[in-house]
């Protein structure tokens, strides 16, 4: 049986702020999220607000007592999630003024696929999470491709593995809110509508990331050309060339248009700037949507 190992991360890290400060185009996201970690991993806040402005009492507050410590970041390829989750605890640890420990659930934890295998699995993903935040303080367990992990169990094609695997996993998100360390949940889909309906139900929040907007690429641009001597007139040129019927993402823009300019740039001795970026732009298409995705205009 393949051994569980968990990546570790505890936050505050060197570079989790600068990475954070970095995801551009998404703010109103970064913002719910941090928002909603801050009441989830500091419930004393909410409590003292409480107090300060209901000292009666307040019916909403009661409400969120009972509700699970799950976030759901769906959405295109490319456009921040895995990125956002692995480096908000950075700000967050520094909110509030604690260490925060990021577990990361590995690629295999479905195993082998022997009978009783991933259910076993997944609840040995909670109780190293469970562990490791009590001696910390707090913690946070990312899912990546939770799809994978999640499907719906109504599919015809579910197996009873599968079935019996999410059945744990709701087992163990609705244990955490009885849990003496606060501990929350960030799973991440390409394919929100593939989970199973009760783990979406359970999410205190649910994020669409979508693919960057004339501004948002003018914030990514702005940032790349940082250093050089760019006019507005140039970044509307490069927002305008990258607006198209498939749009870029965030990972096109940075990660395959940018780095092919910088090459460019680094290998002929020329200084890096407008020209160079807008010539890249031409050679790189857009990534190809989501069978299924629609564009939100």
């Amino acid at each position: 049986m393949n051994e569980l190992r968990l990546t570790e991360t505890v936050h505050p890290t060197r570079d989790g702020l600068k990475e954070y400060d970095g995801l551009l185009g998404i703010d109103a996201i970064k913002e719910a999220v941090t928002d909603e970690l801050t009441m989830i991993l500091d419930r004393k806040r909410l409590d003292a607000w409480s107090k300060r402005h209901h000292p009666d009492g307040l019916g909403m507050l009661d409400i969120t007592r009972s509700t699970l410590p799950l976030i759901l970041l769906s959405g295109d390829v490319g456009c921040g999630k895995t990125a956002l989750a692995s480096c908000v605890a950075t700000p967050l640890a520094k909110t509030l003024d604690k260490r925060i420990v990021c577990l990361e659930s590995p690629s295999n934890i479905r195993g082998g696929g022997h009978v009783g295998e991933l259910s076993s699995r997944v609840t040995e993903t909670f109780t190293q999470v469970k562990t490791k935040a009590a001696a910390v303080g707090c913690g946070i367990l990312i899912i990546d491709e939770a799809d994978d992990l999640a499907t719906s169990r109504g599919q015809m094609q579910a197996h009873h593995e599968d079935r019996a695997g999410v059945n744990v996993l709701i087992k163990q998100i609705d244990q955490l809110a009885d849990c003496p360390t606060p501990i929350a949940v960030i799973m991440i889909t390409n394919r929100a509508d593939v989970l199973d309906p009760a783990v979406r139900r359970r999410a205190a929040l649910h994020l669409n990331f979508e693919r960057p907007d004339d501004a948002a690429r003018a914030a990514v641009f702005a940032r790349i050309l940082k250093g050089t001597k760019v006019s507005e007139k140039e970044l509307l040129e490069l927002v305008k060339l990258t607006r198209g019927s498939i749009p870029y993402t965030f990972s096109d823009l940075k990660d395959r248009i940018a780095r092919l300019a910088l090459r460019r740039a680094w290998k002929s001795n020329k200084p890096f700037g407008f020209d160079i970026l807008k010539a890249a732009i031409a050679d790189v298409e857009p990534s190809p949507l989501m069978e299924g995705a629609t564009l939100h205009r």
